[in-house]
């Protein structure tokens, strides 16, 4: 699996998705996690300080594509906006098996 290879390749991640397990963990840290993981999912570097835009990313994805005759969509990242709310929830299912009932607000 794709996301598996990318854990093994990269250290940086392990710590990003440690977030996750982190109850008292800020809205805006979880999408920041988020982000940094999709962003390294699909091939591009991030370190503990700079990480680059997803928009940007799938921007750059998308014109790759482009030139090829079979180009496919849905082999796109997802934009910012759709990873902010996938990443909340997951946060909140990971949080839900670890046992700490949140509600949507939290």
């Amino acid at each position: 699996m794709k996301f598996v290879q990318a854990l093994k390749n990269n250290p940086v991640l392990l710590k990003v998705i440690e977030i996750f397990k982190n109850p008292d963990i800020t809205p805006e840290a979880v999408v920041d996690a988020g982000n940094r993981f999709l962003v390294a999912l699909y091939g591009c570097p991030i370190s503990a300080s700079d990480t680059p835009f997803l928009n940007n990313v799938r921007c750059k994805c998308y014109m790759k594509s482009s030139f090829n005759k079979s180009s496919n969509i849905a082999s796109l990242p997802p934009t910012e906006g759709t990873t902010h709310q996938h990443s909340l929830r997951v946060y909140h299912q990971i949080q839900y098996w670890l046992g700490n009932k949140k509600t949507p607000e939290d």
